[in-house]
């Protein structure tokens, strides 16, 4: 499953209070709806064991799989496909590059086999797999974000879709300096509680970040807007703080 690695530099890191800087985010945008419930989320996640696991996770894939069973076998989703031909693979978080790429995009499956390896308890099989690459939850997250768990009709992806997903871009200031507050505020509830700046910490924490931003692009697209705003923010966000208290393994 595809990590997306992050180079925090440490040596101009300055520890706060992870209250403190939920304090910060709130009265600087205090009238963004929806964002103190985010807020309160974020902190009860210092005592959420299921956070905790994804936090210090190890590969949770079984040595005994086949990892290339899916592209030996030409078993592809509509979903992946579609993201793999339109979104950028460039590697490289810089300005000209595109917001959302590919490597944003395969995040989704690390999270959906993390939090189903823990829910489950036990590694992840080649049976548990097919069903983490090849099932809906995946598309069910991207199309629905936080109905994932609704009664509808999973979607169907579109090349539209994924042609829009590919061209976002932020808003305004705004928008991606509230991003940017709340990757903040996780930043420090993990450093705090976990004293989160060991590898597997600083690893997971680029990887939930590339999450959220693509939770934010569908978010966007969704709504048929080409940009990012708060309310796109504040829906990322939300979304996976449910898919964390969500028992995912019941819905696959």
């Amino acid at each position: 499953m595809a990590m997306v690695m992050e180079v925090k530099n440490m040596s101009f890191f300055s520890a706060e209070p992870t209250v403190d800087v939920a304090g910060k985010v709130l009265d600087e945008f205090n009238n963004v709806e929806g964002l103190k419930e985010v807020v309160d989320g974020i902190l009860s996640l210092q005592e959420n064991e299921i956070y905790e696991k994804l936090v210090h996770m190890d590969n949770p894939i079984d040595s005994s799989v086949d990892k290339r069973y899916g592209a030996k076998n030409n078993e592809y989703s509509d979903l992946e496909l579609l993201a793999a031909k339109h979104l950028s693979k460039f590697p490289l978080s810089i300005p000209l590059a595109p917001l959302i790429g590919i490597k944003h995009f395969w995040v989704i499956y690390t999270f959906i086999g993390d939090l189903y390896s823990i829910r489950t308890a036990h590694k992840i099989y080649q049976e548990d797999l097919y069903g983490v690459e090849n099932g809906t939850m995946a598309t069910r997250i991207v199309l629905l974000l936080e109905n994932f768990d609704s009664n509808q009709k999973t979607p169907k992806p579109t090349e539209e879709f994924f042609k829009r997903l590919g061209k976002v871009k932020w808003q305004d200031k705004k928008a991606k300096k509230l991003f940017n507050g709340l990757r903040e505020l996780f930043f420090m509830l993990v450093f705090n509680k976990w004293k989160g700046a060991d590898g597997k910490a600083i690893t997971f924490r680029a990887t939930e970040k590339a999450f959220i931003l693509l939770l934010s692009g569908c978010s966007a697209v969704l709504e048929g807007r080409d940009k990012i705003n708060t309310f796109d923010v504040i829906r990322a966000n939300k979304t996976y703080l449910k898919l964390i208290d969500t028992d995912i393994s019941k819905l696959m």
